[in-house]
């Protein structure tokens, strides 16, 4: 009996022995893992929105493709009506046409480290959903749509539909290529 006791008390100071050691290698596993979600969060926050080179980008596309009766975009456009995961995005510039008659867009997102071809992939969804309108009355729109360009390079990730009294879209990819160079 007394060596059952003692190897039960050996068990237990093994056990907790063990659990002891297990805990000690899970924090320092929690503390490994907060300690590279912050190095994350760090490096996020350094990353500084370039606002200079997206307005470059937008005024040289504007130049050759005006957006008659532009809106600047805004937080909700872009999360509400070109349904992007704003979570993606750093920064970004552009406006949008606020004549029923006409589609032009300009948008230029300096998405975050990584995330450009998330990004490209709704603006490739918004465009599929601006040009499968199948009213005749909107049928000029529904092709400027459906040539819309859209145009990774690093970080930065460009979307252009042309306005319908617009120039042909060489003049419009030549800008895009000018601005991102």
């Amino acid at each position: 009996m007394k060596k059952l006791i003692a190897v039960l008390c050996a068990a237990v100071l093994m056990t907790g022995l063990l659990t002891a050691c297990t805990g000690s290698d899970s924090s320092s596993a929690a503390q490994t893992d907060t300690s590279s979600a912050a190095t994350s969060e760090e490096s996020t926050e350094t990353a500084v929105a370039d606002t200079a080179k997206l307005e470059s980008i937008v005024s040289s596309i504007e130049a050759v493709n005006e957006i008659p009766n532009s809106i600047a975009l805004d937080d909700f456009m872009l999360e509400n009506d070109l349904n992007l995961t704003m979570d993606n995005v750093l920064a970004y510039d552009g406006d949008i046409t606020n004549d029923q008659a006409d589609c032009g867009l300009v948008l230029a997102i300096q998405a975050k480290s990584g995330c450009a071809d998330a990004v490209k992939t709704e603006l490739e969804a918004y465009k599929e959903a601006a040009s499968s309108n199948l009213y005749a009355e909107f049928a000029d729109k529904v092709a400027k749509a459906q040539d819309a360009r859209i145009v990774v390079n690093g970080d930065f990730v460009v979307m252009v539909i042309g306005s319908l009294n617009g120039p042909d879209y060489s003049e419009i990819d030549a800008a895009i290529d000018s601005a991102l160079a």
